[in-house]
């Protein structure tokens, strides 16, 4: 997916665009994980959309409940989805990080004309 480090350094026009590529994959797994929680939270605990939307960005960004899921498997659901949404975020951050980690760690391994 990268150039190895017998190529040259991309431009930053390429290393922009990668980037924008990045960040829409990013965005795009963090629109189907909060899909999945209001998706989840009004199949197992019979939330209202909005109720639900709230529910699932309130966990998904870290801050914890913010509506007590009455049933026990919206219980079961909310402690499964907060777990599955750390895992997210490691994700999301990853996805991020590994082309400026990949430019920087390139520069460092470019050979030098003698």
């Amino acid at each position: 997916m990268y150039e190895n480090k017998h190529k040259p350094l991309i431009t930053r026009k390429a290393f922009g665009k990668r980037m924008l590529l990045h960040a829409l994959a990013a965005l795009l797994l963090v629109v189907l994980t909060l899909a999945l929680g209001v998706i989840g939270h009004i199949y197992f605990d019979n939330m209202e959309l909005i109720t639900a939307l709230i529910a699932s960005v309130t966990l998904s960004s870290g801050l914890g409940l913010s509506i007590l899921p009455e049933s026990t498997a919206g219980q079961l659901f909310a402690s499964l989805y907060g777990i599955f949404c750390g895992y997210i975020y490691v994700a999301t951050s990853t996805i991020i990080i590994a082309p400026i980690l990949h430019r920087l760690l390139h520069k460092f391994h470019l050979t030098k004309p003698n």
